[in-house]
């Protein structure tokens, strides 16, 4: 019996004695205000909509504007605010993408500094091979690659393809890409670096190649540029609905000559500028073609772009390059629906846009020719190779 009630003791002190875990819930003493950025919002107009004080607004934005370019943002970049219980700002965190996030912290004595914040990322050479049964997008697609790939072969052989309406049923794709990716999650497309279009009457590969200068841009086995000085079309439309030439006209209901080509597109559709050039009219014409505009080019030649809705930021007198947006679809003057009307001219006589003869920008320079020529060979091997491998980590 002294044997058990000793033992009972024994278990009672040890119990008592015994460390006890104890868990104290962690209680964060700060308030979040997170949001993404609208369509045509800056940063400062949408922290201030979350009623963060306009001063503090400012500064944090301007010293964020030290590591990050503003002008690069984009809608849906997000960002967080850290308050106190008193909504003083502590932190403004802005994430453009999902590998970086640039911070702006505020300290005790009010001085601000900043930090960033990336994942490590890996980057790999893929291919990508296709054959198209109704368009580049869809087949890429297809293929399994992001929306932006097509969009980015595109844009190397827009200058000699009209992918709107050039492609055909069996013309096939060919390139090798950089492709990122952190925690084996994709994140975005590094660049191009050889790409390869193939139709019945088509066939050109565009080689990745940055000169001495530091300039990137695409060339033929030739070192001739991809680039040339027009564009083959300078809007996404849905169809040509009138051709150059004499036609029907269906408002007049007579022949008469149709001195450019009529590309059917949505309402509001944005107009690209078809050449580096000056504008020299963004006003009403009374030649029928409603809001219009005129870009002087070089060697003589000026564009047209007929019965837009309204202008871009540029007027008479400005500088634009080539992809600048001058203007938007719509159906002013004398139209019967929602369509550009564009209109090349050469020393004043209008030429057909679609049988326009195009220059190429400037080649690569002869004394690189020798280094090109080592790239086009390490290119072409990818090209043709079956397999490729990582690329490097950073």
């Amino acid at each position: 019996m002294k044997k058990l009630i000793f033992l009972l003791l024994l278990s009672v002190i040890l119990s008592c004695t015994q460390k006890k875990e104890i868990i104290v819930e962690e209680i964060d003493p700060f308030v979040y205000k997170t949001g993404s950025l609208k369509s045509g919002e800056t940063l400062a107009k949408a922290l201030i909509s979350k009623d963060i004080d306009n001063a503090v607004v400012y500064k944090m934005v301007n010293k964020l504007d030290s590591i990050y370019d503003l002008r690069k943002s984009h809608p849906a970049d997000s960002f967080i605010v850290r308050l106190d219980s008193l909504d003083i700002v502590h932190e403004l965190i802005y994430i453009p993408d999902k590998i970086s996030s640039f911070h702006v912290i505020r300290d005790t004595s009010e001085n601000y500094f900043t930090r960033i914040d990336s994942l490590p990322v890996t980057k790999t050479i893929e291919k990508c091979n296709g054959v198209i049964l109704s368009s580049l997008y869809k087949s890429m697609i297809d293929e399994g690659e992001n929306a932006a790939l097509p969009v980015m072969f595109s844009q190397i052989f827009q200058w000699d393809i009209d992918f709107f309406v050039d492609p055909q049923k069996g013309d096939e794709f060919h390139l090798v890409y950089e492709k990122i990716s952190a925690e084996n999650e994709f994140i975005d497309y590094g660049d191009i670096l050889v790409a390869q279009y193939k139709s019945k009457d088509y066939d050109n590969i565009a080689y990745r190649y940055k000169n001495k200068k530091g300039l990137t841009k695409y060339y033929n086995e030739k070192g001739e540029s991809f680039q040339k000085a027009f564009l083959k079309s300078p809007l996404n439309y849905k169809r040509i609905s009138s051709y150059f030439g004499k036609r029907y006209h269906p408002i007049t209901k007579k022949y008469s000559m149709h001195n450019g080509v009529d590309y059917a597109a949505a309402y509001g559709t944005p107009v690209e500028a078809a050449a580096d050039g000056t504008v020299i009219k963004a006003s009403w014409n009374k030649r029928h073609t409603g809001e219009t505009v005129k870009i002087r080019h070089a060697n003589g030649y000026v564009t047209l772009y007929g019965h837009l809705s309204k202008y871009g930021k540029y007027k008479t007198g400005d500088r634009v390059k080539q992809h600048d947006v001058i203007g938007y679809v719509g159906s002013t003057g004398r139209s019967s629906g929602p369509h550009l009307h564009y209109t090349i001219y050469h020393h004043g006589v209008a030429i057909d846009p679609l049988k326009l003869k195009n220059v190429s920008g400037p080649p690569v320079p002869k004394a690189e020719m020798a280094d090109f020529k080592v790239v086009v060979d390490s290119l072409k091997s990818l090209l043709n190779s079956e397999r490729l491998y990582s690329l490097k980590e950073n």
